[in-house]
């Protein structure tokens, strides 16, 4: 094997760990992070909660993680780093935001059983009402829906219908309101217009 293959590898495999950890740290920020606003419309107030959401809405982990590590193996390389770039730094921003203007979300009561009213439980215990602002699910979910638009663009109609039903699937578990998602979106786009052009900036310099 090539040094100039061994290289790309590695930089291929730094990219992927350097995006796990990062996300991996939403869950001490979660842990540590009390008190903050709710922000809320009063559009919230009429949006119901529908328990079966929170299948999309676990799914869409399994989906990220498999479209990360995708990435790493198959997207083409300058892309690859630009997508790692814009990724790592909408989370750094967004724990930031977690930190220095803490958000939660004001969750109902769960009542009944069954297997959605049950996912939606294990989902509350396991995940504090913070880092509400700006959705993770919202801004993850866009930015790999933008990045694969631009990879698989005949695959548009996928792309964005998945990260549609994630979006939909934050607000009718309500784990999130629409600021929230606003917010999330915002993100990801300045994020994704951010990774493209520092990857350019360092095409030009050759490196």
């Amino acid at each position: 094997m090539s040094s100039e293959r061994i290289r790309v590898i590695g930089w291929r495999l730094l990219g992927l760990l350097v995006v796990l950890v990062l996300q991996a740290l939403y869950f001490p920020v979660n842990r540590y992070v009390t008190g903050g606003v709710h922000l809320i419309t009063p559009i919230d107030h009429h949006i119901p909660l529908w328990p079966i959401w929170t299948v999309p809405y676990v799914l869409s982990i399994i989906w990220w993680e498999a479209s990360i590590v995708w990435a790493a193996l198959k997207m083409d390389a300058r892309l690859y780093r630009a997508f790692v770039i814009a990724l790592s730094s909408v989370m750094v921003v967004s724990y930031a935001i977690y930190l220095l203007y803490p958000t939660y979300i004001v969750r109902p009561s769960l009542e009944g059983n069954g297997f959605a009213i049950s996912l939606l439980r294990f989902v509350y215990g396991n995940d504090r009402v913070y880092n509400a602002f700006p959705s993770g699910h919202t801004y993850t979910s866009v930015l790999i829906a933008l990045f694969w638009c631009r990879w698989y663009p005949r695959y548009r109609w996928l792309w964005g219908g998945a990260a549609a039903v994630v979006l939909l699937s934050t607000l009718f578990t309500r784990q999130h309101n629409l600021p929230d998602l606003v917010g999330g979106a915002l993100l990801a786009w300045l994020g994704y217009r951010f990774g493209l052009w520092l990857d350019e900036r360092i095409g030009e310099t050759g490196q």
